[in-house]
């Protein structure tokens, strides 16, 4: 047997007495080895605070990523359903505005005793130089061509050719329209005329005649398109030039022809061979 082997036996040997001797002296009373176990305490102590450490901060962890997993879950759930209400919301607005649309339309109808077609628009004409609308209903629901197309707010146009499921409409802010009409106050004649943007020129009146910013213009009935009475639109400008003997007068629409939706087309009821809008 080599030295060191003897050395490690004989260590051992010295540990093996000595634990007899302190759990002798322990048990008899005589002495409690106090200062070792403090010694120990103070040895181990750092290395349980650390692990103690370890598992707190592991254990805090994992609570917080389980925590913060469901708050995610909850917060995706709550952001589909605040896209289900939004989307709910925006139809319910729609079906508001669009029967808001619809009672004006009927109210319309009440008020202007003559059969009509109604009928939904469904394309606008790209071209600035030609301003027409197409609707959805045509020779198939008795919608010809020169029927007067009008909404609540007042005319749109008439109605420029029709195939057996749709028409197109010529709205009156066209250059190729012009409608009879009368200043509702003065009675004055005069004919609009589309310029191809939002506005409209009153034609052919008499520099004499008193005409007003806000003047109210209706369809005359004599053109044979439209009744009398409708809605056209109102005066915005009166220029009286030296050198003319008419006066330059500039109108605006009853009818925002950019949000046009609804249109009605009215139907007029033949007799004696003449053209007559209202029923007896």
């Amino acid at each position: 047997m080599t030295s060191r082997g003897r050395d490690g036996r004989y260590v051992v040997a010295l540990l093996v007495i000595l634990a007899i001797v302190l759990i002798s002296l322990d048990l008899s009373g005589r002495w409690r080895g106090d200062f070792l176990h403090a010694a120990a305490v103070r040895c181990v102590s750092p290395a349980q605070r650390a692990f103690h450490w370890t598992v707190d901060s592991w254990l805090r962890l994992v609570h917080q990523y389980i925590a913060l997993v469901g708050v995610y879950r909850e917060n995706e759930k709550l952001l589909q359903e605040m896209k289900r209400l939004r989307m709910e919301n925006d139809v319910l607005r729609e079906y508001e505005h669009e029967v808001s649309r619809l009672r004006r339309l009927l109210l319309f109808k009440e008020k202007v005793k003559a059969e009509m077609i109604p009928a939904e628009v469904i394309a606008y004409s790209p071209e600035a130089s030609f301003r027409t609308a197409t609707i959805n209903k045509g020779e198939r629901d008795r919608v010809v061509k020169g029927m007067p197309a009008v909404t609540w707010e007042g005319v749109v146009g008439r109605v420029l050719h029709s195939t057996k499921e749709a028409s197109r409409i010529l709205l009156i802010i066209d250059r190729n329209s012009s409608i009879d009409v009368l200043v509702q106050r003065t009675r004055t004649r005069g004919i609009l005329e589309g310029e191809g943007g939002a506005v409209c020129h009153l034609r052919y009146v008499s520099r004499q005649e008193d005409l007003k910013v806000g003047d109210v213009l209706v369809t005359s009935g004599l053109s044979g398109i439209f009744p009398k009475g409708l809605h056209v639109g109102k005066i915005v400008s009166v220029e009286r030039k030296d050198y003319s003997l008419f006066q330059e007068i500039t109108v605006e629409p009853g009818v925002d022809f950019s949000r046009l939706e609804e249109i009605f087309v009215l139907v007029p009821r033949e007799g004696g061979g003449t053209v007559r809008w209202f029923a007896k």
